[in-house]
C-alpha cells in the first residue's frame, strides 16, 4: 500500500518529467544568435547602395559593430559605433521558431520586423521603418560564408511586394570575439 509521502512524491516525479520538454522548449541550450556574437567590421571597408541614385560601391573606413548576448538564451544586441550610429535587437522565440527584430538608427530611423534562422545560422527577416514610404519594407538576409565572415542584404519591396530597387549591403569579418554576457 502507497503511503501519502509515497503518492506524493511520485506525482512530484511525473509532474517534473513532463514539465522537461517544456523548460528545454521555452528556452535554448545554446543562444541561436550565438554565430554573431562579437566584434565585427566591413570587409574590406566596402559597402554598395543605392538609395535613389544608383549603383554606389563606397567605403566605409573603420565600421565598428559590437553584439552580445544579453541575459537569456534567445536575445543579442548589435550595437553600432559607426554612423549612422544605432543598434539591432533580436529576440528568438523557441515555441514559433521566430525572429523578433527591433532596430534604431539615427534620430527617425525606427524598424520593427520578424523572421527566421536556418540550421545553418543563416537569417532571414522582414523589416519595416519609420521614415520610408507607406507600405514598403526590406528584406534582409545574414548569409554565412564561414565562421567568421558573412554577407548583409537589405532589399526594400514596394506594398504590392515587388523590389523598388533600393538596396543596401556588405560583408561583415570577425574582428575579436567577445564571449556571451
Amino acid at each position: 500500500m502507497q503511503t501519502p509521502r509515497s503518492v506524493f512524491l511520485s506525482v512530484v516525479s511525473l509532474i517534473a518529467l513532463l514539465a522537461a520538454p517544456l523548460a528545454s522548449a521555452a528556452e535554448p541550450a545554446v543562444n541561436p544568435f550565438a554565430r554573431f556574437i562579437g566584434q565585427w567590421t566591413l570587409k574590406n571597408d566596402d559597402w554598395s547602395q543605392n538609395w535613389g541614385n544608383g549603383l554606389e560601391a563606397i567605403k566605409i573606413p573603420n565600421h565598428h559593430t559590437t553584439s552580445r548576448a544579453l541575459n537569456t538564451n534567445n536575445s543579442l544586441l548589435s550595437v553600432v559605433d559607426t554612423p549612422p550610429k544605432g543598434h539591432i535587437f533580436w529576440t528568438w522565440n523557441p515555441v514559433t521558431k521566430e525572429v523578433r527584430h527591433l532596430s534604431s538608427f539615427g534620430d527617425i530611423r525606427m524598424g520593427v520586423g520578424q523572421g527566421s534562422l536556418n540550421e545553418k545560422g543563416d537569417l532571414k527577416l522582414k523589416v519595416s521603418f519609420e521614415g520610408e514610404a507607406a507600405g514598403t519594407y526590406r528584406i534582409y538576409t545574414y548569409i554565412w560564408i564561414t565562421d567568421d565572415e558573412y554577407e548583409l542584404k537589405s532589399i526594400q519591396y514596394d506594398s504590392k511586394d515587388k523590389p523598388t530597387g533600393l538596396f543596401y549591403g556588405g560583408r561583415f569579418v570577425r574582428t575579436k570575439f567577445t564571449p556571451a554576457g
